[in-house]
């Protein structure tokens, strides 16, 4: 049942033609998405713009939850949108006839292109966190029974939990998985692809996005990707490119955070150092068995304290990591080595097994992006507007997860049944 609605309120400033939509706050502090896109910037000239960016990109973001995939149908979405969900996402008020008119496809495309994609990431992913706090107080306030969550699932066309990750073990810190993904379909002959990186909670939930400037790599964003965000408590994972002396010094100097890095052979010292541990003689201390669609995967780890002369700063303890897949009847083995500034005080080996296993959520985001809104396929590319539809997808599936959606073509599918379910994921109360 949504909470009620308290008597502060908040006008989305920027509207022209027409009164400004007034926005309420509810009682527990949620900040109205509108509001959170008024404070970005319109790089609009301000002499006729009838439609403001909040009520734009409002409207965008309500059209990718329920399934567009390109500005054409974000455009025919808008024009088949009810009155009362306009209202509700900002739209201006014709002076002559009292409706109210929402943009065409062509001025969606127009504003996309040219909006400030570091703004519009920093404006989403401060609202998400808000958000996040908020999902988790309500969790731990309130809960929900098997049968209860067995029904809703069902009813929004979701499969039941599988039984590989009915029991998984969830670690006591929380984690937040940080990688790359490059939208290929973006590419043009004068133009690279727009590479992304992004950090992404290990529940599937996007906090930052950043763009990698041309010339430069994963590496160098790394930093200023993370810098906005409070990590105070989380446990941050990475592929193996991050193993930077530069970031394990801020993540646990600047931030109060604490890191789980892959060490490979773009370390060869470290590595090596590694490798050479007597780890025949290290128990095995926790272990995971998964079978799911003719898949049985093994995990274990093996966990040492740091030598003494391992030249990388705040390592505490040193982890291996033991996988066997057998499928169609090929067995795979694979071993990882990993650094993590994690103490035995601070955690345990099945918090750090479930850690970097939970690292393969933001591969898990970029598996959605790509299948279910065939992002490498589509032709996209003009201006920022690349980009800026990476982050619409970012949070429409972010806030899927945000209420335990596995099935995100599912969700799509559901949401587009009726507008109002997009408007109650977006929290904007009814017009």
């Amino acid at each position: 049942m949504p909470a009620p609605l308290s008597l502060l309120i908040d006008c989305v400033h920027g509207q022209s033609g027409g009164s400004p939509r007034v926005v309420q706050l509810r009682r527990t502090g949620q900040e109205c998405l509108l509001r959170a896109l008024s404070q970005v910037p319109d790089p609009r000239d301000r002499r006729g713009v009838r439609h403001g960016l909040p009520a734009v990109m409002a409207m965008a973001i309500a059209a990718v939850l329920a399934g567009s995939r390109s500005f054409y149908a974000i455009g025919q979405w808008i024009a088949d949108a009810s009155q009362k969900t306009l209202t509700t996402l900002g739209a201006r008020q014709d002076p002559v006839s009292g409706r109210y008119l929402g943009p065409d496809e062509k001025t969606v495309r127009r504003l996309c292109g040219l909006v400030d994609g570091d703004a519009l990431d920093g404006a989403l992913g401060r609202w998400l966190q808000r958000r996040l706090l908020l999902a988790q107080a309500a969790r731990s306030r309130v809960g929900r029974t098997r049968r209860q969550a067995a029904r809703r699932a069902k009813a929004a066309g979701q499969r039941r939990t599988r039984k590989s990750t009915r029991d998984r073990h969830v670690p006591l810190m929380p984690g937040i998985a940080v990688d790359g993904k490059t939208t290929r379909g973006a590419r043009t002959d004068t133009a690279k692809a727009p590479h992304l990186l992004a950090a992404v909670t290990h529940g599937g939930v996007v906090l930052a996005q950043r763009q990698i400037a041309d010339k430069s790599n994963e590496i160098t964003a790394f930093i200023p990707l993370l810098q906005p965000l409070d990590l105070t408590g989380f446990v941050v994972t990475a592929d193996a490119m991050q193993t930077q002396r530069a970031n394990a010094r801020f993540l646990r100097e600047q931030k109060d955070a604490h890191f789980i890095f892959p060490v490979l052979d773009n370390q060869p010292t470290l590595f090596d150092r590694l490798d050479t541990l007597t780890w025949t003689d290290v128990p095995i201390t926790a272990r995971t068995q998964d079978r799911d669609r003719g898949r049985h995967e093994i995990r274990t780890i093996q966990v040492l304290d740091a030598p003494q002369d391992l030249n990388f700063p705040h390592v505490k303890q040193v982890v291996l990591i033991n996988r066997t897949v057998t499928q169609k009847g090929k067995t795979t083995y694979q071993a990882m080595l990993y650094v993590t500034s994690l103490t035995a005080e601070h955690t345990n080996p099945a918090d750090l097994l479930a850690h970097i296993r939970g690292h393969w959520t933001v591969e898990a985001t970029h598996w959605v992006r790509d299948v279910t809104y065939a992002e490498d396929a589509s032709r996209i590319h003009t201006g920022n507007a690349p980009r800026i539809m990476a982050s619409f997808r970012n949070l429409a599936i972010s806030l899927l997860r945000l209420d335990d959606i596995t099935n995100i073509a599912a969700a799509l599918r559901h949401n587009a049944r009726k507008n109002r379910r997009v408007l109650k994921r977006l929290g904007l109360p009814p017009a």
